[in-house]
């Protein structure tokens, strides 16, 4: 028997750059031994004169001279004040608009911003920072599946953070009615009927003018340098149309488009006949900020001033506006079907965008083409209306009046949005409304009240009785001037040469009637606003008929704004009168209406807490995903790079000839791909591309790499009427392509361990496979473009009317796929560059899986699945940057974490205190480096906190240096206390254990020669 005694050579380990912080569990949960930096509350924690910063920032000046304080130190790292840091908490800015909240909006809810702020305290306002690999995403993880039901686990766990979002909300007070009015008129005056043969049916809100109208307000208050969430609440009635916003067309309108493709202004670049539209009022840099700059928690900022200015300017804007479509109705013809969609194509085709190339393509298709008969599926350029919008700036709107509808996986599954995710207004204060109701209904029956009705009635019969006789008058007046009888021809309907001219036309009849119609609605409009003026202004409970007058008012405003929208005269109706909406006086409630109502808001500020939480989680502070990458500080490497070099490669293949009726449809658009690329550099960051053409006919080893990489399967479909049907389908391997490409080609994007900058360059290979072929091919079965760990990989088909939809559904009906990859391309390079992941995808770490919710995909940007959009969202470019900043800061304090935990593994002793106070010199030094480094952190958090990425990124090379140099310094201390500790403290072993091993180890050798050597005796004794 041998026994072996194994004793550890040295305390201290060599950090094992092979296994860094991605693979090891994720940090200890706050309330540990460890310390949350920059966490404060109310005050500013950025500033040095809190207690854990001065304590950090003086750990250097003490003098390591007290023996007793050395001894009843844990260990070494705690005799140096050092904790592992557990978390870095990044103030995010955001703003909270609420516009009809006070008394003003729909069922007259009112909320302070008292109770707003205490609402947003149950909003998950600290957001830790996550992680997902992306290599580990599946198709039915990341939803690209169509219809993907079931979800997967991850495997392995969320690669952990220390980093902590943490959002500072800004009450915002807004300018009572004035702001509301405003965005409602705006509202009508940016939408335009879905079906153009029923003009008072389900509206469209174009966002393309929203968002530059928006922007005005959010640039007119001063709230720029943050996030801005908007939550609206318009007043509504029955006479109302639904509404939701988009960016796009109708079907109806397609068709409409399609039929006048020949017209002039349907040209692509073609000038118009009626000029420029007008732009809304812009404020490039406000002298006044809505933001005070400061960290506090919880602020209410008082703008009503500013909102009140804006809102004037505004409303001249939107006069403007009015005149200007009433105009353009008037040159295309008032009774010209679609109108609107036309002048509203007219004036995209002027530009040189990417929506402007997809429209263009769409007029030349035949319309048979406009829709695959294959399945019903909406065109690209039909567009999902949602009542959420997510902007190209830094603001979320979420309009609880506009139109519900559903989008999502077609087949169902995690975060599928239905009618009932948003809240209701009218449902949830329903209750309350209807015990209103009966207060006003037993009030009502009172002679007072009786009496005052009879007057409103008197007055709005007279009126009207004298608007009709005016407007009768008005019909004779030209026969009685020029003696001609009813029905003959005037003396002025008389030509040169005295015969008779035409009589009006349908056309003028039908232009007659409708003024005298609008001038009969303004005269009834006129008679409900005297009167509230002279019964209602300035009382608390007025009469009855006073509500009843104002939801009159609604409806007539709403049958003007109509006529004002549809008919192309002259006549402008004063629609929007300076006085406001408090002339209806001020309606109390009782004790049991008060009740309800206090009940019902309660509910229905905690479903607006829930949305906004969403559209934190998954649009402001989403989560990231990372590649794992070689030679670099940790086995994932940071993306971030000083140069970044975009290598395009276009491969075409033309080896497969197109049908003869086939046209390729919107061709992959180069230069607004790296236009885009470019908007994703920092001011000190170097974007440069270079572009090779390639063609699989001249290139042999290409062609078969394309070839072998070629696969084919049955995909599910689904079907709009019947159950899902698998199709035939054609796909490239990702895996088996990029391998083959890099054989072709001779690319390397690791980054260099021994260069002196991991950061100075990152090459991006891009392969564009333009495919002219009659059936398209797609990548891993559900893909237009795929972000690889090095290299991204895009494909665009000519065969775009025979492809397969997405999976997705809007309204029940399915969204096709894009017909350009440029959207797709656009998302893959934010993946690959920051792991920037689309807005349905989040991480739930109670079910440790990929959490698809759907709600905040909106908006005309690449990551969006219910719109087209070719730009990128400001907070898209945001979550690039950030995540430079926060790879780079988790780091350094994993480096800071792993020094300290070799500082932890040494236990103070009497006999090494002398040896430590000779290395007091390193001992401070390696305190200055801490001190440096957080103090490193504290810029790169305070940047953070006002949105400025680019000047946190300076300074990612030096907070890696010092987190490096830190750990070598505790590598350096550990291995000059070691072996004194060794040799001091172990000594050798006493001489009697000495004995006592030297005679077990000769018992056990006598014993093992007996019973091996004593058989073989009896072996030979046996055999002689």
């Amino acid at each position: 028997m041998l026994v072996l005694l194994l004793v550890p050579a040295q305390a201290g380990k060599p950090r094992d750059e092979s296994k860094g912080k991605w693979r090891r569990p994720p940090p200890p949960p706050p309330g540990g031994n460890g310390v949350h930096l920059f966490a404060g509350a109310g005050e500013d924690a950025l500033s040095w004169d809190s207690d854990e910063l001065n304590r950090i920032q003086n750990l250097h000046l003490r003098a390591f001279d007290s023996l007793e304080d050395y001894l009843h130190s844990a260990n070494l790292a705690a005799y140096l004040g050092l904790h592992p840091v557990d978390g870095l908490h990044m103030s995010v800015p955001l703003n909270l608009v609420f516009i009809g909240f006070q008394s003003d909006g729909n069922a007259k809810v009112d909320v302070s911003s008292d109770e707003l702020v205490s609402w947003f305290s149950h909003v998950d306002h600290v957001l830790p920072h996550t992680r997902v690999a992306l290599s580990e995403l599946s198709c039915s993880l990341d939803g690209h599946c169509a219809g993907t039901a079931e979800l997967e686990s991850v495997a392995p766990s969320p690669l952990p953070s220390f980093v902590h979002l943490n959002m500072s909300c800004n009450v915002v007070v807004i300018q009572k009615g004035d702001v509301l009015s405003t965005f409602e008129r705006a509202i009508a005056a940016f939408s335009r009927p879905m079906d153009p043969d029923y003009v008072e049916g389900d509206q469209q809100v174009d966002a393309l003018k929203l968002e530059p109208f928006v922007d005005s307000f959010i640039g007119a208050l001063g709230l720029n340098r943050a996030y801005t969430m908007l939550v609206l609440n318009p007043k509504w009635s029955a006479s109302l149309p639904a509404y939701g916003y988009r960016i796009g067309f109708s079907e109806y309108e397609l068709r409409i488009l399609n039929e006048n493709a020949a017209m002039p202004e349907l040209q692509l670049g073609a000038a118009v006949r009626w000029g420029a539209e007008p732009a809304p009022p812009a404020y490039p840099g406000s002298a006044h900020s809505g933001w005070p700059l400061s960290i506090k928690k919880y602020q209410v900022s008082d703008l009503q001033h500013q909102s009140y200015i804006w809102s004037r300017s505004a409303n001249q804007y939107l006069s403007d506006l009015e005149d200007f479509n009433r105009h353009v109705l008037k040159m295309l013809g008032p009774r010209t079907k679609g109108s609107a969609a036309l002048a509203r194509a007219a004036t995209l085709l002027q530009k040189r965008d990417d929506l402007s190339q997809l429209l263009a393509s769409t007029l030349k298709l035949p319309p048979e083409h406009l829709h695959n008969p294959k399945f019903k599926a909406t065109h690209p350029l039909e567009d999902c209306p949602t009542p959420l919008w997510v902007s190209q700036s830094r603001w979320l709107l979420m309009d609880l009046t506009a139109r519900r509808t559903d989008w999502g996986p077609a087949l169902g599954g995690d975060g599928v949005v239905v009618h009932t995710t948003l809240p209701d207004v009218s449902y949830a204060f329903g209750n309350a409304e209807e015990k209103r109701a009966e207060k006003r209904l037993a009030k009502g029956e009172a002679a007072e009240e009786m009496e005052t009705r009879s007057k409103l009635h008197s007055m709005r019969n007279d009126r009207l009785a004298a608007v009709a006789q005016q407007q009768a008058h008005e019909r004779t007046m030209p026969h009685v001037v020029h003696g001609a009888a009813p029905g003959e021809v005037p003396a002025d309907r008389y030509d040169p040469d005295g015969n008779p001219t035409r009589h009006l036309t349908a056309e003028e009849e039908e232009d007659m009637d409708k003024r005298h119609q609008e001038v009969t609605l303004q005269a009834e409009l006129n008679v409900y606003e005297e009167f509230a003026t002279v019964h209602c202004a300035g009382r608390i409970n007025p009469p009855v008929v006073c509500a009843e007058a104002e939801e009159a008012v609604l409806d007539l405003k709403h049958s003007l704004q109509q006529l004002s929208k549809h008919t192309g005269t002259n006549t402008k109706a004063r629609l929007h009168p300076d006085h406001g909406w408090d002339i209806f006086g001020k309606e109390t409630d009782d004790e049991s209406t008060t009740a309800a109502y206090s009940a019902a808001k309660d509910v229905f500020f905690s479903e607006i807490s829930a949305a906004l939480s969403r559209g934190l989680r998954h649009v402001i502070a989403p989560p990231s995903a990372t590649w794992h990458h070689q030679g670099y500080l940790h086995d994932t490497a940071s993306p971030y790079a000083h140069k970044v070099h975009f290598t395009i490669y276009t491969i075409q293949d033309t080896s497969r000839k197109l049908g003869p009726w086939r046209e390729r449809g919107v061709q992959f658009d180069l230069d607004s791909f790296k236009q885009q690329l470019a908007r994703l550099a920092m001011p000190h960051q170097a974007f440069s591309f270079s572009t090779l053409t390639l063609n699989l006919l001249d290139d042999a080893a290409l062609a078969a790499a394309f070839a072998v990489s070629l696969r084919t399967s049955f995909m599910q479909v689904p079907h709009a009427v019947s159950d899902p049907v698998e199709n035939e389908a054609l796909y490239l391997d990702s895996r088996e392509l990029a391998l083959r490409l890099k054989q072709r080609f001779a690319f390397n994007t690791a980054r260099a361990a021994a260069s002196s900058d991991p950061h100075a360059l990152l090459d991006v290979p891009v392969f564009i496979f333009e495919l002219d072929r009659d059936v398209p091919v797609l990548i891993d079965e559900h893909y237009n473009a795929r972000a690889l760990e090095d290299l991204i990989l895009v494909v665009e088909n000519a065969a775009n009317q025979d492809e397969h939809p997405t999976g997705m559904m809007c309204d029940g009906i399915l969204l096709h796929r894009p017909l350009s990859p440029l959207k797709h391309a656009l998302s893959a390079v934010l993946q690959h560059l920051g792991g920037v992941l689309p807005p349905h995808l989040g991480y739930n770490p109670g079910r440790k899986v990929v959490q698809h919710d759907w709600l905040w995909s909106v908006g005309a940007h690449p990551l969006s699945w219910t719109s087209w959009g070719g730009q990128y969202s400001q907070m898209h470019i945001d979550a690039l940057h950030r995540s430079y900043v926060l790879d780079a800061i988790d780091s350094s304090a994993d480096m800071v974490n792993d020094g300290i935990m070799l500082l932890q593994e040494n236990v103070p002793h009497v006999k090494t205190f002398a040896k430590l106070q000779a290395t007091r010199g390193e001992l401070q030094q390696l305190l200055q480096q801490f001190a440096q480094l957080v103090n490193v952190w504290r810029a790169m958090v305070a940047h953070g906190a006002t949105l400025e990425y680019h000047a946190a990124a300076e300074v990612i090379t030096t907070s890696e240096a010092l987190g490096k140099a830190f750990y070598k310094q505790c590598e350096k201390i550990i291995a000059e206390l070691t072996p004194q500790k060794c040799k001091v403290r172990t000594g050798g072993l006493p001489p009697l254990l000495i004995a006592a091993i030297y005679g077990t180890s000769t018992a056990a050798g006598l014993a093992v020669a007996i019973v091996l050597i004593l058989p073989l005796f009896k072996t030979k004794a046996k055999a002689i």
